[in-house]
């Protein structure tokens, strides 16, 4: 396979660069499609990145590196402005791209932008619910922006492993067992075991601030726990059991999938090893009545509680652990975890603590997220207060149903079920994941089903019309890969412009797991190509060559699209 793409002008202009006696990491210098077509097909401003340090105007630095350009690959390159230098690339080089981006588009993005299928591992902590309540929309952001995450490094060669950090320790499982033990109702926990959990563990807390007796009874009931109790232990075993049986559904539904579901019980055996070595190494020190801490760089920073004075471990100290497990069992590149914005303090305090044990060398992301804002303010649970995520996604099916029902008039019940399912909760996994994480995601119910905009619905709709188009052609995306491209019209360029830079949006979102980057890409390439398609006739081309032209083009966006949208976690319907 021949690797062409914005890896390979980068590469000559990088040699360029080093013939003209400059010096600049691969990795600096970016390469960028223009604005305007006006000003070529791609440009640089490496020339005004090299100038300062070698103490020349950046338009002279840019005359050097062009003069030293050696390749076939341009047919025109320019300076322009202070020292941009703007290419134009032979017509060849766009037909090479969508015929192997039509060939095997998996293949194409991992010799570009990928490495070596499992010469890296990234371990991951996303989702991570607490059993015994039901998911709440909150999980939705964790789950879906981890998932995606997972998704673009898997398809870059990476081996990812997944784990599913659930809450399902602490002495809060005390107050529900005491709770089950004092109130509960074995055939209504077996008849609608999350709801009556809830219900109990509610309760508790309600009857607790009557009688303050009861939190040492939830404490008494925990430390069964902890020593081993049979009867204790066999409870939460099945509080553990149900608990997962009913995320199972929801992450089907999601499909979200993991490979390990390591909650924080599983480190209890492993936390009195992490406790010892910070102990005997001087990293965990003693703070107020016996407690042990870990002292902070920034003395603006709290210690980090790791024990309790009465000898209680915490989140942290099973964090500890798991971090620790991880590098024991699968010496990882990089560990991950997608977790809320307002985690930043536990965090900072974690990764602090594990730096100073010398626990990995692995790269550690907290790739956190903001709080979600509902736009429509109707929006509220019909049960209790938390929001759940089941009937939120209930929701989103029955309003794509609605509009797939006015719109889809030639579809037949079941596929209209069927689309209404792939369109609402692909809306959902797109509202969220088209925003910058960082911020707060707003959702949305209008803008998330609309045609119009930057929604799954435009995407999908246009994913398949490009399949459509495909099919009218009575031709196979395999059989466009044989055509050439033969561009007579801006429209076309534009659009192969855009497919080129789809391997950079895969890289940019792995870089700063961000899915967003993907996103937004695929909102572009769909506008380039509707704009070509409403102005420029496919299957009715005024000649053979143009036709080819357009319908390998189509056939290259079609499997971007879907592509991209599968990363994304979005499926693309056969019909709209």
């Amino acid at each position: 396979m021949k690797k062409r793409n914005l890896a390979v002008i980068k590469e000559v202009l990088h040699e360029a660069v080093k013939k003209s006696g400059f010096d600049v990491d691969l990795d600096h210098l970016h390469v960028e499609k223009t604005k305007d077509a006006k000003h070529g097909d791609f440009s640089t401003n490496v020339a005004m990145l090299l100038a300062g340090k070698a103490g020349k105007r950046p338009a002279d630095v840019a005359e050097d590196v062009v003069k030293n350009i050696k390749s076939d690959l341009f047919e025109k390159v320019e300076i322009a402005g202070p020292g941009f230098i703007n290419v134009w690339v032979v017509q060849k080089f766009y037909t090479e791209e969508c015929q192997l981006l039509c060939e095997n588009i998996e293949d194409y993005v991992q010799e570009i932008v990928g490495i070596k299928f499992g010469s890296k591992t990234m371990v991951s902590d996303t989702s991570h619910p607490n059993v015994a309540k039901p998911m709440g929309v909150h999980h939705l952001l964790s789950t879906i922006i981890g998932d995606a995450i997972i998704k673009n490094y898997r398809t870059l060669g990476w081996k990812v492993v997944s784990d599913n950090y659930i809450g399902d320790w602490g002495t809060q499982f005390g107050k529900l067992i005491y709770a089950i033990k004092t109130w509960g109702d074995k055939k209504a926990i077996q008849a609608d075991p999350i709801d009556q959990l809830l219900s109990l563990y509610v309760r508790f807390h309600d009857e607790a601030e009557k009688n303050v007796e009861l939190e040492q009874f939830g404490r008494a009931e925990f430390k069964k726990l902890e020593d081993g109790d049979k009867e204790n232990r066999e409870l939460l075993n099945y509080i553990v059991k149900v608990s997962l049986e009913e995320f199972e559904k929801i992450y089907k539904r999601l499909n979200v999938k993991y490979d390990l579901t390591n909650g924080e019980s599983f480190y209890e055996n492993k936390m009195a090893t992490i406790l010892e070595e910070g102990r005997k190494n001087g990293v965990f020190v003693d703070g107020n009545e016996g407690a042990w801490i870990v002292m902070p760089d920034d003395p603006n920073d709290p210690p980090a509680l790791v024990k309790k004075s009465d000898g209680a471990t915490l989140y942290l100290t099973r964090d500890l652990a798991q971090t620790a497990y991880w590098e024991d069992e699968y010496h990882p590149d990089v560990m991950l975890w997608v977790v809320d914005v307002a985690q930043s303090l536990h965090f900072k305090q974690r990764f602090h603590a594990s730096n100073k044990l010398g626990q990995t060398s692995a790269k550690m992301v907290y790739a956190n997220f903001g709080r979600m804002q509902f736009k429509d303010k109707k929006m509220s649970t019909r049960k209790g207060n938390i929001l759940k995520l089941e009937e939120v996604l209930d929701e989103a099916e029955e309003r794509a149903f609605a509009l797939a029902k006015e719109r889809a008039t030639e579809l037949s019940e079941a596929e209209v079920k069927e689309l209404s399912r792939i369109m609402g909760i692909g809306s959902i996994k797109y509202n969220v994941l088209s925003q910058n994480r960082i911020q707060n995601i707003v959702f949305d119910w209008d803008r998330m089903l609309s045609f119009e905009g930057n929604s799954a619905p435009y995407l999908m709709y246009t994913a398949t019309r490009a399949k459509s188009l495909i099919k009218k052609g009575d031709i196979s995306t395999r059989d466009a890969s044989k055509f050439d491209l033969s561009f007579t019209e801006t429209l076309e360029k534009e659009v192969a412009l855009q497919l080129m830079m789809y391997p950079d949006a895969l890289r940019r979102a792995a870089d700063e797991f961000k899915p967003n980057h993907i996103a937004n890409y695929l909102y572009a390439l769909a506008q380039d190509f509707n704009t070509m398609y409403n102005a420029l006739p496919v299957l009715n081309a005024d000649s053979e060559d143009h036709k080819n032209t357009r319908l390998l083009l189509t056939a290259s966006v079609q499997r971007v699209m879907e592509h991209g949208l599968g990363i994304l976690g979005i499926e693309v319907p056969e019909k709209m």
